[in-house]
């Protein structure tokens, strides 16, 4: 490990140490802290009905609908001054089966009885320097694209893409945050903005589960223990965003054209040349890297309606170190799957009616088309993926309640199984469809 890496590590871990200490304080007999009484508290609910043109029967072309929380959401924040805070959030994504745009499976909890599908998803630390300076630390995103800093209870479209997340993050799964620093911060009344984290990257070694067989494969051990760096820089040239975060849209309120790029990087991530059968044979190791672009045109007019086009370019890659660790274990996890390999875009548009229906509904048709190269997914190398859809978002207040339904159809330029297949006797297919709603309360 470089001294960098060494100096870097351990100010990232000592800083989580000491801001946590720092926060452990005990209140006298019979007081309650004045920033314990000012912690705001909100509870944010989706709840999805996903219904496909096949997923059920002996032949699996049968529909199938599933309805379930995509999001269930607690979050805590407050501040201690004016300069520390803290923020904390809990999401369950409760259900009976998992169903996305590549296919479903039984929950866990129906498989193993102490998984109640609910997970921290943030909690960390803020320090509100100044205004071009600000640090989270603790577990928060990862700032590469603006896909994810997108606000999920604020998207433009029924959900963010599956598409757009790094490699690794805090779970097996790839999430899209993960344990460590991000100093950020903005200029010219935050016209310019910057995100600098430093995280964990992938750790150790996965044990991932085959969705098309059911079986557990291992990853190799991780080469170096290195950290994972991400930076983002962002101009909006009209309307200033101002946070770290982002909205889809926001509903005709502002004049937007914001472009921005990140890029994450780290060194020795995995092994180039390991067996099927998970041997190493040799310590030749590739980087993590990723490059991501993406902008937001948003321009409301009082007669006509509001305008919004959005799109997000991102290209993960592994040196094509797919080709030559052959592993199940790590192109499962390691350098496949969704989150692995791959470069792709969206671009997604949206119109916004400038009457309201009844009191204060406002409604917003939208489209989005995605195309994607993913190195190995769903046991076939080099497939290409192609989402397009349609849909109408009705707001009753704002984002605080929202109804959107949802048409979707995804093609695979290979035929492939999917997630459920899990004996893999049924025919491989090319394309299906997916007909979504969802019902967002934020109080």
């Amino acid at each position: 490990m470089s001294a960098l890496a060494k100096g870097t590590r351990v100010l990232v871990g000592g800083a989580i140490a000491l801001t946590s200490l720092s926060f452990c304080t005990v209140a006298k007999a019979g007081e309650i802290p004045d920033w314990v009484k000012n912690i705001d508290i909100s509870l944010k609910g989706q709840v999805f009905s996903e219904t496909t043109d096949l997923g059920a029967g002996a032949d699996n072309r049968g529909s199938r609908n599933d309805i379930h929380f995509q999001r269930l959401r607690l979050t805590l924040s407050g501040k201690f001054d004016d300069v520390w805070g803290f923020k904390w959030q809990s999401c369950g994504a409760t259900g009976t089966t998992k169903q996305g745009s590549l296919g479903y499976g039984v929950s866990g909890q129906d498989t193993d009885p102490n998984d109640r599908d609910v997970r921290i998803i943030d909690a960390y630390v803020t320090a509100d320097l100044s205004d071009a300076l600000h640090f989270k630390i603790g577990l928060t995103k990862l700032p590469l694209t603006r896909a994810n800093l997108d606000d999920c209870f604020a998207p433009l479209t029924q959900d963010r893409s599956m598409f757009v997340y790094t490699a690794y993050g805090s779970s097996p799964a790839k999430f899209s945050r993960d344990m460590g620093a991000v100093a950020w911060g903005g200029f010219f009344d935050h016209k310019l903005s910057y995100s600098l984290g430093a995280f964990q990257g992938r750790e150790g070694y996965t044990a991932a589960v085959n969705p098309l067989n059911g079986t557990t494969y291992r990853s190799s051990m991780q080469p170096k223990n290195s950290l994972e760096y991400v930076g983002r820089v962002a101009y909006a040239f009209l309307d200033a965003e101002p946070g770290s975060g982002y909205a889809g849209s926001y509903l005709g309120q502002s004049t937007i054209l914001t472009i921005g790029g990140g890029i994450a990087y780290q060194p020795s991530a995995v092994y180039k040349n390991v067996t099927n059968t998970g041997v190493i044979q040799n310590g030749y190791t590739v980087d993590y890297k990723a490059i991501a672009g993406d902008f937001l045109f948003e321009y409301p007019t009082a007669k006509i309606g509001t305008f919004t086009l959005t799109g997000q370019y991102l290209k993960n890659d592994f040196n094509n170190a797919y080709l030559t660790n052959k592993n199940p274990g790590d192109l499962l996890a390691s350098i496949g799957g969704l989150n692995g390999q791959k470069e792709g875009n969206y671009i997604k548009g949206a119109y916004l009616l400038p009457m309201t229906v009844g009191k204060e509904g406002l409604i917003q048709p939208y489209v989005l088309a995605e195309n994607w190269r993913v190195a190995f997914l769903l046991g076939v190398t080099g497939q290409r993926i192609k989402q397009t859809g349609a849909g109408v978002n009705y707001y009753m207040h704002g984002q605080n309640v929202r109804f959107t339904v949802e048409y979707l159809k995804t093609d695979f330029n290979t035929p492939t199984n999917l997630i459920g297949d899990v004996a893999g006797t049924t025919p491989k297919i090319s394309s299906y469809n997916t007909y979504r709603m969802m019902l967002q309360f934020v109080l």
